[in-house]
């Protein structure tokens, strides 16, 4: 692909619920610039862009997708993102690096519970937004009440660009507010003309309301409105890339991305009237020193890029997808990744489409690209130069919510899983993996269920793995209720140096989180200094271990405070096993209890399944602590939220999702505290045989 300077670029991330048709719309487009000759379909398995054997085999996409088209000498950065909770991670990273996150609204749903979660992230990220109103051909689809759902839950002052012609199945084209004109398609050919007669009252009252939006995103701009009352058509469309650029304008266009009508306006409008990196405000960076500076798109000026994605492609090896804030990447260059102090030879730039791949000679200010087979980059890194380091705040991905164990088939694949599992956490910042020393299981986790599903298959395909799934074990504790003293005392003679140890302890609970105090009492000499270190010792082993069900013990003061000792017979040993002793023998008569971790859970959920949702939390031994619009704040036991991913998409036919942290841990109820004790017991039992 030729090289496109930065006022000829533009990016766009869009952004969706799943099903909305975004994967559609990068079709049509596609084939709406002639660079395809066919339009692929994700629902029969033969999109140009989701050709992975996964996505084909799912018919849903799983990873994003940057896909440049070329249309009216601009080059368009198109970033599909998937829409599915899991792989909600692609879409936090192409919204970071896109200057306009493109939200695709169904006509017929309007703004759903996904696209509002979407949209906390673009709010984070501080990127301008744009509105595709997608599937205008749809028997009830209602362009008036998508409109009034996106000002309500998304942008109160979102503007009408694109008005359509028809609606259902007589949906035809769109008329431009902008510049009043209509397109018209029949039969996939496009007609330009003008506003239908029937619409034209209607055009004209919504060119005045966008022409008020216009003036109200620049201050100039609006003194200029209030004095003539009006905006020349030159006003008008210098207004609207800077409105867009500092977020003060949100344009709503419309079409159908399956039957390929109104793509082509969309696509005009994106390359004649969206801001172009060079307008969009400086990026925030940092210097070497830690001191801020700001910066603009010049291809001229130093180097500096973020590397938001990564993928392993067949051929090639591992490709690293950057977008350039500042500076010209140029193929053969040597750049300095300044996040991990190393430098990289950029071998051959790439732009993709699909499984296409094709060659740039270099990458400006503005621009996307993509590059193979470098040694230490990783996602959020920096390129920039050695002499003149500069540096970015890293892309904030959501943190993984669902664990699951890992069990290795053969004891081959034990050394190769961890070598694989790495792999696959440069490739997904929201999937991670680690040991639980506690179990001695290798646990995974991710946003659900689904995308643990697709990182064991990449396991297997690409690093030949074989693994088994579990249900990772629950990080129970054991705690004291009551003050207790008892004795310890270990003696054992058997020819020579015998052994001799005895030590009395006072087990005393704390207050949640208190931790563990170990305090020496010693009066007297009734057991030398010498040995207390081995009293806390042995104390510190037994409490790893518990005694009701072999948890470690939590909250508590160990008091030493007497005992005796033998001239020849004590050590270290001896006193370690008498600390261990006796810490058992006071847990006995302390009034133990189990612990079992809570969570903060949020549930986001379409409001017609919020009943259903809190019911289902209540079962789960939950308490919702609170309600908003789409959103279910509740503390729940982490016991009870194994596979809740699949019972929550189950509950909300796929449109709900959550997060959870850490809360506290609590007292588990007596008759599922034993029930947990005997599991245990068996567990142990099982390992012994």
């Amino acid at each position: 692909m030729k090289r496109y300077e930065t006022p000829n670029i533009r990016n766009i991330a869009l952004i969706g619920a799943k099903g909305v048709g975004k994967t559609s719309f990068v079709e049509a487009a596609l084939f709406a610039t002639k660079a395809t000759g066919r339009m692929g379909r994700v629902d029969e398995g033969n999109s140009i862009i989701d050709y992975d054997t996964l996505e084909v085999e799912r018919r849903q996409s799983i990873n994003s997708k940057v896909v440049p088209v070329e249309w009216k000498g601009t080059k368009i950065n198109i970033i599909d993102t998937p829409g599915y909770a899991d792989f909600i991670g692609d879409a936090v990273g192409a919204v970071k690096v896109a200057d306009i996150a493109v939200f695709l609204i169904d006509s017929v749903n309007g703004v759903e519970v996904q696209t509002l979660m979407l949209e906390s992230f673009v709010k984070k990220a501080g990127t301008p937004r744009a509105f595709f109103i997608n599937k205008a051909d749809a028997e009830r689809a209602d362009f008036d009440s998508a409109v009034a759902s996106i000002r309500e839950k998304i942008a109160p002052k979102a503007a009408v660009f694109h008005l359509p012609v028809g609606n259902g199945n007589g949906f035809k084209g769109v008329v431009d507010l902008l510049n009043m004109k209509a397109y018209l398609y029949d039969g996939g050919n496009l007609k330009e003309s003008e506003v239908p007669a029937d619409m034209t009252a209607n055009a004209a009252e919504l060119r005045t309301a966008l022409m008020e939006a216009i003036a109200e995103s620049d201050e100039k701009l609006l003194e200029k409105y209030l004095e003539a009352g009006e905006l020349s058509q030159e006003d008008m469309k210098k207004g609207v890339a800077k409105g867009i650029a500092n977020g003060g304008l949100c344009p709503i266009f419309v079409g159908c991305a399956f039957k390929n009508i109104a793509i082509d306006a969309f696509l005009t409008a994106i390359a004649d009237d969206f801001p172009s990196p060079a307008d969009m405000p400086p990026i925030k960076a940092k210097r070497a020193d830690g001191s801020a500076v700001d910066l603009t798109a010049d291809p001229s000026g130093s180097v500096l890029a973020r590397v938001f994605k990564t993928t392993s492609d067949p051929g090639i090896g591992d490709v690293f997808y950057f977008r350039m804030y500042s500076g010209t990447i140029s193929s053969g260059d040597d750049v300095y990744n300044g996040t991990q102090n190393a430098s990289e030879r950029m071998g051959h730039l790439l732009v993709m489409r699909g499984k296409d791949r094709m060659e740039t000679e270099a990458a400006p200010a503005g621009d996307i690209a993509a590059v193979a087979k470098l040694k230490t980059t990783r996602i959020n890194d920096i390129f920039t130069s050695k002499s003149h380091t500069l540096l970015l705040d890293p892309i904030q991905f959501p943190k993984p919510v669902v664990p699951m164990a890992v069990i290795p088939k053969a004891k081959k694949d034990q050394d190769k899983l961890g070598i694989g599992l790495s792999k696959l956490t440069e490739i997904d910042p929201t999937f991670s993996y680690h040991i639980d020393k506690e179990f001695s299981e290798t646990i995974v986790t991710a946003m659900g269920e689904i995308q643990i599903d697709v990182m064991i298959k990449r396991l297997n395909e690409r690093y030949g793995v074989e693994v088994d799934l579990g249900k990772p074990h629950i990080p129970y504790r054991e705690r004291i209720t009551r003050k207790s003293e008892k004795q310890g005392k270990h003696k054992k003679q058997s020819g020579g140096h015998g052994q001799y140890g005895d030590c009395w302890l006072r087990l005393e609970p704390l207050a949640a989180g208190g931790g563990f105090e170990f305090v020496d009492a010693i009066v007297g000499g009734s057991i030398p200094n010498k040995y207390v270190p081995a009293v806390e010792k042995g104390v510190r082993d037994a409490m790893q271990k518990g005694t009701l069900a072999g948890y470690p013990v939590v909250d508590l003061r160990v008091t030493v405070f007497d005992g005796s000792y033998h001239d020849v017979d004590s050590s270290d040993m001896s006193f370690q096993i008498a600390g261990v002793l006796a810490f058992k023998n006071a847990m006995t008569e302390a009034a133990p209890q189990l612990l079992e971790p809570v969570v903060d859970l949020e549930v986001y959920s379409p409001q017609e399944y919020m009943g259903d949702l809190s019911s289902d939390i209540s079962q789960r031994r939950g308490r919702v602590a609170g309600m908003d619009a789409g959103i279910i704040r509740a503390k729940v036991p982490l016991a009870e939220l194994y596979q809740y991913s699949a019972s929550l998409k189950s509950i909300t036919s796929g449109a709900g999702s959550y997060t959870m942290t850490f809360s506290h841990y609590e007292a588990v109820p007596s008759h599922i505290a034993q029930k947990v004790i005997d599991e245990t017991k068996r567990e142990q039992e099982q390992k012994k045989v």
